[in-house]
């Protein structure tokens, strides 16, 4: 054979050697870049699921507190209103509510109840 052939045969598996490894990083970089997007993704829908359950917490207890306030001044709660408010309660708990909101609605659950109001 040819002395260039024979020089041409010999560098062919370093050529595909070096192009498989190029590939191999390209795609192993390719999904790196894509694990970092996924877990910035991730990090920002945690963000916004904290803040949508901080904002529901908030909205319950601010409920909670006007129906104290309205059922108090008006001496008792109807059924339906108390049944709206025991939903609130414990969704304000679900969303991970403390105790503040445990002693008024203690309050609530003690003025008297009249059904159909």
């Amino acid at each position: 054979m040819d002395d260039t052939i024979k020089i041409f045969l010999s560098i062919i598996p370093a050529i595909a050697t070096g192009a498989i490894g190029y590939i191999f990083y390209k795609i192993k970089r390719h999904n790196e870049r894509r694990e970092a997007a996924d877990e910035k993704r991730a990090a920002a829908i945690l963000l916004r699921e904290e803040a949508t359950g901080a904002a529901l917490r908030a909205l319950c207890r601010d409920r909670i507190l006007q129906g104290y306030r309205y059922y108090r001044q008006r001496g008792y709660v109807s059924t339906q209103d108390f049944e709206s408010m025991t939903k609130l309660y414990n969704a304000y708990h679900s969303l991970g509510g403390n105790g503040t909101i445990s002693a008024v609605f203690d309050k609530i659950c003690a003025l008297p109840l009249k059904d159909g109001v």
